[in-house]
């Protein structure tokens, strides 16, 4: 009886297979998932802009971040409490996990890959919102074409701009990055293709919207180490009188700095030499803040985390006018013309901190004010490379100072891309 049972059933199996296939195809499509086949309306764009912006967000702040701590900015030890991430030690080592490690295991990092993965959904995101506003009836634009367009060519632009700043194949090579399964595109290329992809977004953008792009067209220059064209977009780029550029968060998508190396959780603290420039000047404090972090022994060198950053929502500056101005005085000391003194330009920056005036500026002085005014925002590790100014230890200066491995100056494209593009 139960061998006529089970061959019954076997049966009733097979002829339900071989039947229509509405047994498995006729259910309701996902509530809470939009295919990109399904997203090509006008009435869809709001959506799709929301979605590169919220994209965005995810990656500027942890590939910003994981920059910071493979430079010399941010540090990790697990002599602060709750630090605990291995990946992150293996970041700030420069591929070294414990003193068993050859390094080898740099690309296969967990954080750096969620990041990697991130920035390369931003990049499609942004280009399928282009692909997306471009094939609609231009007859039939309304004010989302525009947006649509402007926010497409930006975030595009800023994927890119990340990816010849950050990442790099092999330790010892040019920056860059693979897109959809490419071959490498090394940071010359790929800071060409951001700048077409920023010069596109200037058809649709405001005054205030076109300095934003001229000051994010000339940082790239300005990485390359093209100081003359880097000049010409800078003297038109952000004066004080504009917003920053800014990545934004909020207490259910909350800004690694915080979750990370902050208030949240103080994984990665702030190197010692920022307690020297607020013992040296206590006004500091206005552009550095910090708090002491919870040690596991009162025995050992107290650390400090970053409290720029002190609420989960906290926004976090892609460009600001006050990087324009050093970008400016930068450029004037390195022998451009421009329309503002280095002097000036980094004295109009300090004054916004009630900072003394500067009496007298060199590239040296131009490199620390970076340090400072830049603090946490990306800008460090692309500037110890250009400064070819490079740190050999991490916890430098404390009772647990420790020699670093290798020589990664870039984050590593990830393992899994490695594996899976056979054009690398």
């Amino acid at each position: 009886m139960k061998t006529i049972l089970i061959s019954s059933l076997s049966i009733l199996t097979v002829f339900l297979i071989g039947c229509e296939d509405t047994w498995y195809q006729d259910v309701d499509p996902l509530i809470d998932v939009a295919e990109d086949s399904e997203l090509k309306d006008r009435d869809d764009l709001p959506f799709l802009i929301n979605g590169v912006k919220v994209r965005l967000g995810t990656t500027h702040d942890n590939v910003s971040m994981l920059s910071d701590l493979l430079s010399d900015q941010l540090e990790f030890t697990t002599n602060v409490q709750n630090a605990t991430f291995p990946s992150y030690r293996n970041i700030d080592g420069m591929g070294k996990v414990d003193q068993y490690d050859n390094g080898t295991g740099y690309d296969d990092n967990n954080s750096s890959g969620y990041a990697y993965e991130e920035l390369g959904q931003l990049r499609k995101y942004a280009d399928l919102l282009i692909e997306t506003v471009s094939a609609l009836d231009v007859s039939e634009a309304t004010d989302d074409d525009s947006i649509a367009f402007y926010t497409g060519y930006l975030y595009g632009g800023l994927a890119r701009h990340m990816y010849a700043t950050y990442y790099v194949l092999e330790p010892g090579g040019d920056g860059g990055s693979p897109i959809d399964g490419s071959p490498m595109i090394y940071s010359a290329a790929m800071y060409a293709e951001a700048r077409t992809k920023f010069t596109s977004a200037i058809s649709y953008a405001t005054d205030e919207q076109e300095r934003i792009l001229n000051s994010l067209i000339a940082r790239t220059y300005l990485y390359e180490g093209d100081y003359a064209n880097a000049a010409i977009y800078a003297d038109g780029g952000m004066i004080s009188s504009d917003l920053p550029l800014q990545s934004e968060y909020s207490a259910m998508a909350t800004n690694e700095y915080y979750q990370q190396s902050g208030v949240g959780r103080p994984q990665n603290v702030a190197a010692i030499r920022f307690l020297n420039y607020i013992a040296s000047d206590p006004l500091e404090v206005g552009r550095l803040p910090f708090q002491e972090a919870p040690m596991t022994s009162e025995l050992i060198t107290q650390r400090h985390i970053q409290t720029k950053y002190d609420e989960s929502g906290d926004p976090i500056n892609i460009i600001s006018w006050q990087e324009n101005q050093l970008m400016l005085a930068e450029l004037s000391l390195r022998g451009e013309s421009v329309s503002v003194s280095a002097l000036d330009a980094v004295n109009a920056v300090r004054s916004i901190h009630n900072l003394s005036a500067l009496e007298s500026i060199d590239l040296d002085i131009i490199y620390i004010e970076r340090d400072k005014e830049l603090f946490c925002t990306g800008n460090r590790l692309p500037d110890q490379r250009r400064w070819d100014s490079w740190h050999t230890t991490t916890n430098t200066g404390t009772d647990h100072e420790a020699t670093i491995y290798g020589t990664w100056k870039y984050l590593a494209v990830s393992r899994s891309e490695k594996n899976s593009n056979p054009n690398l």
